[in-house]
This record gives structure tokens, C-alpha cells and sequence, in this order.
């Protein structure tokens, strides 16, 4: 009887596991008969899906840079972005943190070079302090109008830079974008000549070279925090601030000064920085779409921020300010001196002669 109960199991068994192997053996072909319609039915949209890399295989740079949300950089920067996602199909993908989201200007720079951040924008005045020819970019009255700046960070004096920063430091400099050329606001004088300039306090950024400029025109200069100079400004601590009208205006310092002299003393500039080691690692392809990319976005920048620079020297004036037209001659006789003194210290008669031959 035991013996009956067992062959019946058994046989029970092997009937049930017949069945399954059957049912699975016949299920992948009808899913592979509907996988297969399923294919045809999608047509190209379907052949496109197939063609984009998995998550996977997206690699991620992460930008950081300091300036405002919506800052002409900042718009420009994500053009980029939206540009490299679209022109490698997905592939590279850059996430952008503005308004020092990572760490100030400083503090990106440093990630840059250690690695741990992929990408920046930096001003010319910050990455001095890693590659010290980059001061040069600074120097007063070294460009005649936009178009020779744009020439020179285009041309041999940008390459010149470019290539002491990747040597120096593992960096690629991608490109030089339009930071404006800078002018003067004061509360209670106006700057007409040079001599006016005698004793006034003026608000230097922390960098040699501005404070050198300041006391050969004859200026006080005093050097403060860019976050501390409406303040400085509206106490009396210093009696006037430096800089592009697009940042003027939207630090709000024609609420505190009166008197905009159009000096453009200094050019300004800020450049798209990528970690060398990490732009290596990419495929050659996508190098070369980052750099072409880079060209357009360059000419989409400096398009933005002109517009952005002219339309707030115009609100400031709108909004009760008085622009003064000045003869910039006798300042940049009198500041000839501190061109040839960083010339000297930084060895860089090949890049001034290089700069030169651009006026020409």
C-alpha cells in the first residue's frame, strides 16, 4: 500500500513538472513574437531609444562657479550645458552649481585642481594666485576696446596663459569670457581729469595690482570686500568702488554713489576651467565637440553680457546718475609704471609683445 502511494507521487510529480517545462519553454516565444511586433509598431522612435547610452554609461562633470543665479555667465554656462547633453547624445552630461553653491572662487579652484570638482568659471584676478601670469590679464589700460581683448584671449597672448596654466597646474583653460571693461562711481566727486582722483578713497579688491593702479593715479586706495562695499560706500569709509556697470548695477551702488566716470581701466575676464586629467579621460570625440561647443558658447557669453553691461550703465543713469566722459590718456600715462613693473617681475615681455601686435 505504501508502495502504491509512492508511485502515484512520484508520477503526479513528473506530470506537473511536464507541464511547467512545456509552459515555459512556450512562453519566450510569445513574448518574443510581441517584443518583435512591439518593435515594428515603434518604428525610428523606438530605434533612437535604442541608440541613447543606459545611465550608466553617462559620465557627469560637476561646474562650479560663484557668480549670480541668471548672471550672463550663468545663462551662458548652462547654454553650454544644454548644448554638450545634446550634441553627445546623452553621453556627457553637466550639472552646474552657481552662486557658490560648491565653495567661493577660491575654494573651487582648489577643488579643481585637487579634482574633486570637474569644472569652474574663475576670474583672470583669482587664478593669479595659482598661475601668476594670469595677472597680467589685469593690468590697467592693457586693451584699447573690446574687440583687442577679444582678439588677445583668442589669439597668441590667451595661448600663452592657457599653456602656463595646464603646465603649472593640470588646467585647462577652455576659453576667456567677457567679464567688461570697468568704471568708476563716486559719492561726492566727480572724476573728470586725472587730478581729480587726488586723495580720494577708493575701494581697491585685494589684489596688488589694482591698489598699484589706485596710487599712481593718486587715489587712496583702500581694499575692502566686494560684499562689504555698499556699506563702505554709504558710511563714508571709502568714497568711490571700480568696477563693470553690469555688476554696479546689480550690487545696487547707484543707491549710494552719484558720479560714474567711464574710465574702462581694466578689462576684465573670467574662463571656463576644466580639470585636465578628467578631460583626458573622455573620448576623443567628445573632447573635440567640448571644444568646438566651447567657440559658440564664447560668442553666446560675450553677446549676453555686453547687452546686460550697456543696458545697466543706462538703468543707473536713468535712475539719477551722472556718466562723465573722460580723457583716458593721462591715466594710462600715469599707470605706465605699473605695467612695466609686473612685466618685469613675471617675465612677460613675449606676452606684452604679443598683445602689442594686436593694436597694430
Amino acid at each position: 500500500m505504501k508502495m502504491k502511494k509512492v508511485i502515484a507521487l512520484t508520477l503526479g510529480t513528473i506530470l506537473t513538472c511536464s507541464c511547467f517545462l512545456a509552459g515555459c519553454n512556450k512562453a519566450p516565444e510569445k513574448q518574443e513574437t510581441e517584443t518583435k511586433e512591439n518593435k515594428e509598431d515603434s518604428g525610428t522612435e523606438e530605434t533612437a531609444e535604442k541608440e541613447k547610452p543606459a545611465s550608466g554609461d553617462t559620465v557627469v562633470l560637476k561646474l562650479a562657479h560663484h557668480t549670480a543665479i541668471d548672471s550672463a555667465y550663468d545663462v551662458a554656462i548652462k547654454h553650454y550645458a544644454d548644448l554638450i547633453y545634446e550634441r553627445t547624445d546623452g553621453r556627457v552630461k553637466i550639472e552646474v552649481y552657481p552662486a557658490a553653491q560648491l565653495g567661493g572662487e577660491r575654494d573651487v579652484l582648489e577643488g579643481l585642481k585637487l579634482g574633486t570638482i570637474d569644472m569652474t568659471l574663475n576670474t583672470s584676478a583669482l587664478i593669479m594666485n595659482i598661475t601668476p601670469e594670469f595677472g597680467l590679464l589685469d593690468l590697467p589700460f592693457l586693451f584699447e576696446d573690446y574687440d583687442h581683448a577679444r582678439a588677445s584671449l583668442d589669439g597668441e597672448p590667451g595661448q600663452i596663459l592657457a599653456d602656463k596654466l595646464l603646465e603649472q597646474n593640470g588646467i585647462r583653460m577652455m576659453a576667456g569670457w567677457c567679464s567688461g571693461f570697468r568704471v568708476m562711481m563716486t559719492t561726492n566727486k566727480k572724476i573728470e581729469k586725472l587730478e581729480d582722483f587726488q586723495g580720494v578713497k577708493m575701494r581697491a579688491p585685494e589684489t596688488p595690482v589694482y591698489i598699484d593702479m589706485f596710487t599712481a593715479l593718486g587715489a587712496n586706495p583702500t581694499p575692502i570686500p566686494y560684499s562689504e562695499v555698499y556699506t563702505a560706500m554709504q558710511t563714508g569709509v571709502v568714497e568711490g568702488v571700480e568696477v563693470a556697470a553690469e555688476p554696479m548695477y546689480t550690487s545696487k551702488f547707484h543707491e549710494v554713489g552719484k558720479y560714474i566716470a567711464r574710465t574702462n581701466h581694466i578689462f576684465s575676464t573670467i574662463c571656463p576651467l576644466i580639470n585636465e586629467q578628467k578631460f583626458q579621460s573622455l573620448p576623443e570625440d567628445v573632447q573635440q565637440i567640448m571644444l568646438d561647443t566651447m567657440k559658440e558658447a564664447t560668442d553666446f557669453e560675450w553677446e549676453k553680457f555686453l547687452e546686460a553691461d550697456e543696458a545697466a550703465l543706462q538703468a543707473m543713469v536713468d535712475s539719477g546718475c551722472e556718466l562723465n566722459e573722460i580723457d583716458r590718456q593721462p591715466l594710462m600715462d600715469a599707470c605706465a609704471s605699473v605695467q612695466e613693473k609686473y612685466v618685469k617681475e613675471l617675465n612677460a615681455q613675449e606676452f606684452m609683445d604679443s598683445i602689442q601686435k594686436l593694436k597694430e
